[in-house]
């Protein structure tokens, strides 16, 4: 199951038009867990990198969608990393501000990014 959805991520990318290539960084598929990182160059330049740690029913115990642009400046970041207990787990870095946000798809950023271009 775990390597379906890795597969679906990996797929989905790599079909968007905003993206131009798709660099895997690290996949791990357990059992009960699995973890999938890669790095999305995208056409404008910018880069998008992708970290989920999904359990065997897909919910993601621990994801990352970091967005930066060519020098490597942060755009977006959208974590649930517990390193702003203010917000809500699930939340977005836009420049130097931290929201709560939803817990965003893969699919959803590509969206909001392409429409971006």
């Amino acid at each position: 199951m775990i390597a379906h959805y890795f597969q679906f991520l990996k797929t989905g990318a790599s079909s968007d038009p905003s993206v131009k290539n798709l660099r895997l960084i690290s996949e791990r598929i357990g059992v009960k867990t699995g973890y999938i990182r890669f790095a999305l160059e995208l056409r404008d330049g910018s880069e998008l990198h992708v970290f989920e740690y999904v359990t065997s029913s897909m919910h993601k115990l621990d994801y990352s969608y970091h967005w930066q642009d060519r020098e490597q400046n942060l755009i977006m970041r959208w974590d649930n990393a517990p390193h702003h207990p203010e917000v809500a787990p699930d939340h977005l870095h836009d420049g130097t501000v931290v929201k709560p946000t939803h817990e965003p798809t893969l699919a959803e950023i590509l969206k909001m990014i392409g429409d971006s271009m």
